[in-house]
């Protein structure tokens, strides 16, 4: 476990950290809990962290220090910080993709409120309605929010 970057901290000391894998060449999430519970620690890969329930701040730091960091090239996290569910969604708004994702008491459900692109509705229908739920939700949640509008 080398380069580790911390992208999150709580009140109670506890830390997380994304670091790169050396044999892998993977991301992967490291907890450190605060020295009054040990300071034990756990790591995860990035998808199990996003996806963990139920969804803390220090789930959307991630999100937050991912998206600052995938055009750095000096952080050598750019290529493995987008997860394939992020590919997914970001190619599907790139092609002008108008569904977003509502999250309510942790059922992700989306809502496509104008027609869009055929490009992109042929996208979604050909790579991603395909997927299983549980990818299919990984997908969503990158989405933005209906109350980003």
């Amino acid at each position: 476990m080398t380069d580790l970057q911390e992208f999150a901290s709580s009140s109670n000391g506890d830390k997380w950290f994304v670091g790169k894998d050396a044999a892998t060449n993977r991301l992967f999430v490291l907890h450190r809990g605060n020295a009054s519970s040990g300071g034990h620690e756990t790591s995860s890969s990035v998808d199990a962290f996003l996806n963990q329930q139920p969804f803390g701040p220090e789930r959307e730091a991630l999100v937050v220090f991912l998206e600052k960091n995938k055009s750095s090239e000096d952080t050598g996290i750019r290529d493995d910080a987008q997860t394939p569910s992020l590919r997914l969604a970001e190619e599907y708004l790139r092609l002008g993709g108008r569904r977003r994702v509502k999250v309510d008491d942790n059922i992700v459900s989306t809502r496509k409120w104008d027609d869009e692109p055929a490009m992109a509705s042929s996208f979604w229908k050909e790579h991603i309605e395909p997927l299983d739920e549980k990818k299919r939700r990984e997908v969503k949640l990158h989405l933005p929010s209906i109350s980003d509008d």
